[in-house]
Order: structure tokens, then C-alpha cells, then sequence
């Protein structure tokens, strides 16, 4: 059989637009708080409390016929981009909001789903590894995405809002979170995963990674591969580490709020790429 038959065969298993858009239609029509006012092909039109969005779902087939296998993940980023809009859009006042304002960590492929998605662009702060530093509203079933209105109806700046987010997710972390360690010695794992959304952002607490770093011979290395996973090790058994990054590498592409693959280490109190030697 040759390439062209082969790449034919498996075209002819793959959803067309038609059926991949009535899919997510199907399945957020499932959630509350969200309508859909109608869809034509991959054009998506939903209500959100009272605001309506037109969404494009053409990335998000273009991805799924790239890697077929991967059509529930695909799906969900999709969703998960709806769901943060659950909440509602009106700014309130910072006095009443600031103590639920958190950091969350996102693929910089979040800006274009927005922006493709005709939805408020987020506040943000470049991070690393193709990751940026988002804002959230906490609210009890959702978040919020912090957006440029918010700050111009707060009366307050972007590092304002980033200290005062880094501030609560310290505060939670250390009064209600806590982290899992397993092994000893240079096995020894520190493990986040209370499912709270918010675990790879403890990323962005040093004193709790110095912390562990005392604790660990060689170098420290910090995983986020997902949204709701942080976990840091030894690179001292070069074994060890080879077999955590391929780990590593799978949960960054099979978790539906995957982040990346990157290692990172702890250097003079600052996150940094972590480098192989």
C-alpha cells in the first residue's frame, strides 16, 4: 500500500468539520451557564451570562486531524476555554475581589485561542518554556480570566495585580495545601497535586522550592507538565532523571490542561531552564 493510499484510508476514518464542530456543540451544551445560540460548520456562536462570542474552531480541528488520537483533549482545551468565561464578566470593585486573585499557569497558545475566539484577552506576564502567567477571579465552581478592563475599572497596574495574586497563592498554599513526599535520598520525590487548578503555579513560590532544594543532593529539578501537577527531584542519578523526563514528557501531551515538557531548576532563589550537561 503506498503512502498516498495509506494517508486516505486514514482521512476517510477522520470526523469532517461538520461532525467535529456538532461534537463540541454536543458537548458543551452540557455545561452550565453557557448556550449556544448556534453553530455553522466550525463557527461557533454561545452565550455567556449575557455576553455573546463567536468562536472559531478551526485550530482546534486543524489539531485534532494532525493527531486524531488526541480528539478528547483537543476537545476539552477547547471547552476549558469557554469555561473560564463561566463567571461573571463585570470587573466589581478590587477591594472586593482582591483576596480571590490568583496566578495560574498557561501555553502562550491560550492568547490565540482568545483572540481567535472573539473573547476579552487576559492579563499576562511571559514566563518560560512557551508559558505565561495568567490572572484568575476564584470564583466557587470557576475562574475568571483578569483582563485590561478589570484594571481600568480597578485603578490599578499590572504588578499590582501580579504581587497581589503571587500574595494569595502563598497564602493558600501554606495554610491549606499540601504536597506529598515519597523516597528519601537521592529518590526522594515533592509532589503538588492537591487539584485545585493551581498547582503548577506554586512554581512561582521560591521559599517553598529552596525549601525542598536543602533537602535534595545535586541539583533540584521542577516539573509542571500539567495544570494540576508539580513535582521536583534530584538530577544526581542521571537514570532517574532520564526516566522522570520521559514521564514527564507523556503527562505534558495526555493531560487535557497540559503545559510543557521543560525541566526546571532553582538557581540563587529564581526559576530557570533547567540544562542537561
Amino acid at each position: 500500500m503506498s503512502m498516498r493510499e495509506d494517508r486516505q484510508i486514514r482521512d476517510s476514518n477522520l470526523l469532517d468539520d461538520e461532525e467535529f464542530g456538532a461534537t463540541v456543540e454536543s458537548q458543551i451544551e452540557d455545561l452550565d451557564a453557557i448556550d449556544v445560540l448556534g453553530r455553522m460548520g466550525l463557527a461557533l456562536t454561545v452565550r455567556v451570562g449575557t455576553t455573546d462570542l463567536k468562536v472559531n474552531l478551526a485550530k482546534f480541528y486543524a489539531a485534532y486531524r494532525q493527531y486524531p488520537d488526541q480528539i478528547d483533549a483537543i476537545i476539552a482545551v477547547a471547552i476549558e476555554s469557554l469555561q473560564h468565561l463561566k463567571a461573571s464578566r463585570s470587573p466589581r470593585t478590587f477591594a472586593e475581589l482582591r483576596d480571590r486573585l490568583l496566578p495560574m499557569l498557561k501555553p502562550i497558545t491560550l492568547l490565540n485561542t482568545m483572540y481567535e475566539g472573539d473573547m476579552p484577552m487576559p492579563v499576562y506576564r511571559p514566563f518560560l518554556a512557551d508559558l505565561i502567567i495568567t490572572y484568575v477571579i476564584k470564583e466557587p465552581e470557576s475562574v475568571a480570566f483578569v483582563n485590561e478592563e478589570h484594571l481600568t475599572v480597578w485603578g490599578i497596574g499590572e504588578h499590582e495585580l501580579h504581587e497581589q495574586a503571587l500574595a494569595n497563592l502563598r497564602r493558600r498554599t501554606l495554610e491549606t495545601s499540601e504536597y506529598t513526599v515519597a523516597g528519601s535520598g537521592d529518590q526522594r520525590l515533592f509532589i503538588f497535586n492537591t487539584q485545585d487548578g493551581f498547582d503548577a503555579a506554586r512554581l512561582l513560590i521560591p521559599e517553598i522550592l529552596d525549601r525542598w532544594r536543602a533537602q535534595l543532593p545535586g541539583s533540584i529539578v521542577i516539573a509542571v507538565p500539567n495544570r494540576d501537577f508539580l513535582i521536583a527531584f534530584s538530577d544526581i542519578d542521571r537514570t532517574v532523571l532520564a526516566n522522570m523526563a520521559r514521564q514527564i514528557q507523556l503527562d505534558s501531551v495526555q493531560h487535557e490542561h497540559g503545559l510543557t515538557d521543560q525541566l526546571f531548576t532553582l538557581s540563587n532563589g529564581e526559576v530557570r531552564a533547567y540544562e542537561w550537561d
